[in-house]
Order: structure tokens, then sequence, then C-alpha cells
């Protein structure tokens, strides 16, 4: 071998020994200094964790994972906070580069973009990205509650100054988004649910101050006519000026109606009646009322809605018109005896309206009686309630000695001439 070789011999001897000393070096040093954090040596850890950085940096995701056990410490212990949290901040960094199948951006993008925001480090812009980022390209990942307030906080002051192209409608369309995950992470980690209900509470304060009628209307006015025949968009532009109070304005009711026009049902008719009832549309309200239940296929629902009008109708003093209500709502849910129950208290109070004597006045008080005991006959959850009603009524109706004085033997129909009409059925003696 000449001198040449030789000395490639010798230098690569040299140069492996060092490696290998390098890399005795390094996982001595990490084993000691896992131990010392482990152990909450920090101090001892921390020029470690420096050689580590420095000598070693893609050994393993461990320096990066104790280390931020180790610069959080310091954070807290420092005097100069802002370099100690850019210290942190550039682990972080190091600890993507070095180690992203280990590093969940959604998880580690937000806490360096919170450092930036509590100890006041580059623009709003800037330490917005981290968070947008980490929703852009890792958003299940992204499950911080509070990380996901700031982001929506920064937004909003992007927002409010005016120098970042952020419309409202952008801002409230961030703010749906972020609201719909703080959902999704409240029904994750239910032991959460009082701090994201809290935080949702502050994103509402903070879209509430600029989501008002006056915002809202010309914003939405000037999209409609492009987005006429857009259901979802007009469900949440009309659903936005509802909760907002708007539902009296033109707008929303051409927003109500485009959607009617596009997809009818049962809920839209009924929101279009309530409105033109609402206005004094009464001609036009009752159309979209008699649609709703042609419509509607829950029974439950279609009846509570029936007993509701009977009862504003009988306020009103329309009986006749509270009867048909009533009918039309045991016949929508046959189970149901809430609409007998009503159907009788209406004929119970109308004895001085049918009849022309005591006895004939008081016959209703027989139909009251047989109609409350239907209800308990369907529906066994308002027995008690009807048999009260029936000794009640049958006290007040004509005793067995009244209808033998009137010369009855028990059988014979008495008219009703009033607004009840029909017939009552004279009680067998």
């Amino acid at each position: 071998m000449n001198t040449k070789n030789t000395l490639k011999v010798t230098i690569l001897c040299v140069l492996t020994s060092f490696l290998m000393k390098a890399q005795h070096n390094c996982n001595e040093t990490l084993s000691l200094f896992a131990e010392n954090v482990k152990s909450k040596r920090f101090a001892e850890a921390s020029p470690q964790l420096k050689y580590l950085r420095e000598n070693c940096a893609q050994l393993n995701y461990v320096i990066y994972a104790r280390g931020e056990k180790v610069l959080d410490h310091e954070l807290k212990q420092a005097s100069d906070k802002k370099q100690a949290a850019l210290a942190l901040i550039q682990l972080y960094k190091d600890r993507l580069k070095f180690f992203p199948e280990k590093t969940k951006k959604g998880s580690f993008l937000p806490k360096i973009g919170a450092l930036m925001m509590k100890y006041d480090i580059s623009t709003v812009s800037e330490q917005y990205k981290w968070f947008d980022d980490a929703f852009t390209q890792d958003k299940e990942h992204f499950r911080n509650p509070l990380n996901l307030y700031y982001y929506f906080e920064l937004y909003y002051k992007m927002y409010q100054s005016g120098a970042h192209g952020v419309s409202l409608e952008n801002l409230i369309e961030k703010y749906e988004m972020l609201k719909e995950k703080l959902t999704v992470e409240k029904e994750r980690t239910p032991k959460n649910k009082g701090a994201i209900e809290k935080l949702s509470n502050n994103m509402n304060v903070l879209i509430e101050k600029e989501t008002t009628c006056e915002t809202l209307l010309p914003m939405f006015r000037k999209k409609f006519q492009t987005n006429a025949t857009n259901v979802d968009w007009l469900r949440k532009a009309a659903g936005q000026l509802d909760a907002k109070g708007c539902g009296e304005d033109i707008l929303f009711i051409e927003m109500v109606e485009a959607i009617d026009a596009a997809e009818p049902n049962a809920n839209s008719k009924w929101y279009l009646y309530k409105i033109h009832y609402r206005k004094g549309n009464f001609a036009k309200a009752q159309q979209y009322f008699e649609a709703y239940l042609a419509l509607e296929t829950d029974g439950a629902k279609k009846a509570a809605i029936l007993n509701k009008e009977g009862k504003k109708a009988e306020k009103a003093g329309q009986k006749s018109k509270a009867r048909s209500y009533y009918l039309k709502a045991a016949k929508a849910h046959p189970t149901s005896g809430r609409a007998y129950l009503n159907l009788a208290r209406l004929y119970g109070s109308s004895a001085n309206e049918c009849g022309t004597d005591d006895f004939s006045k008081r016959a209703i008080y027989w139909k009251a009686a047989e109609t409350a005991r239907k209800a308990g006959k369907v529906d066994n959850s308002v027995k008690s309630e009807a048999n009260s009603l029936v000794v009640s009524y049958m006290q007040s109706a004509p005793s067995k000695t009244d209808i033998f004085n009137e010369g009855y033997k028990g059988g014979e129909k008495i008219d009703m001439k009033c607004w009840v009409g029909g017939t009552v059925t004279v009680p067998k003696l």
C-alpha cells in the first residue's frame, strides 16, 4: 500500500472514530437529558438540550417532546418573556421540520400562534396565519377550544382594521365554521362542555357587535338576486336575519318565499303563514296554513299546531272555527286526547249560548262530558284530567229528576240551536 492510500485509510478511520464517538455522546446526552426532564431537573437539562439541538438535531423526536417541557419551564421563570417565547417557538418549528410525521400541524401550529399573541410577537395577520394553516391543513387535530377562539378573535381584529380585505360576509362565514367546529369538540370531549360554551358565547359577543339589521340587510340585498335559487345560501341568510329580529323586512319575506318556491315543504309554508298573519295579510296567511296542513306528515306536530290555532280562535270568540281546528287535531293524532279535552271545555263554556230554557241550555254539559270521556278513552295520559271534567260537567247537567220532570224517558235528541249545531242525547233514566 503506497503512502497516498495509507493516508486515505487513516483519515477514514479517524472520521469513523469521530462519528462513532459523536454518536455515542449524542445517545448518552439524550439519555441523561430525558432522565433530568423526567425528574424535573430543568437546570441540568437545559445545556443538554442545547447540545442535542446543535449536534444531534435529527437524532430523536424526544429531544423536542421533552425539550418543550424545559423551555416552557424557562418561559415561566424568565424575566424576558418575549425572548423565552421565541426560543419555544423555534423548538416547535424545528420539531415540525425534523419530525413532521410525529408532529400534528393542527396541534402545534396553533401553539406558535398563541405564543405570538400572548407575547406580542409579529403582526396580527402573521399570527393569524399560523391558526389558519392549522385549520386548513389539519382541521382534525386542531382541537384546542381556546386556540379555536383565538383563530376567530384574530380574524375579527383583521376585519375591524379594514386593512386585510375581510368583509362582513367573510366574518360571518368564519364564525359559522368555527361554531360548528366547537360543537364537534364539545361532543367529542363532554368534560370541556362548560369551557367551550363560554368561548362560544365570547364569539357571539364579537359577532353580535357587527351583525345588525342595518349591516345585514344591505349586504344580503346585494347578493339576493344572484342567490335567488341557492337554497343553502337563502337558508343561512334568512336564519341570520331572523336571529337578529329582521323578520319584518321585505327582504326576509322574499327570501323565505324563494326557499318555498325552490323547495316547498311544510316548514316553509308554516313560516310564511306566521309572517303574513303577523303582518295582517290574513287571506294569504290562511292559504299558507292550508298548504302547511296538506304537507305536514308528522301527526303529533300537526295536532299541536291545530290545537294552538284552536285556542287562538277561541280567545277571539270564534268558537265554530275553534271547534273545526280541534276536530282536525283529533283526526291528525287520534291517540292524543288533548284535542278532545279542548273541545269538551269549549262546549262546557257555552251553556248560555244554546237552548231556550234552563234545561235545554244545561243539556250541552252532556255533550261536554261525552267529549271528555272520549279523551280519556283514547289517551291514558289525560285520563285523570278527563275524568275530573266528566264529574264536573255531569254535576252541572240536568239531573234525573230534571229529566223526569221535563217528561223525558232517555234517548231523546235535543237540538243544539247555536254554533254547536247537531243534537245531544238525553241519558236514560
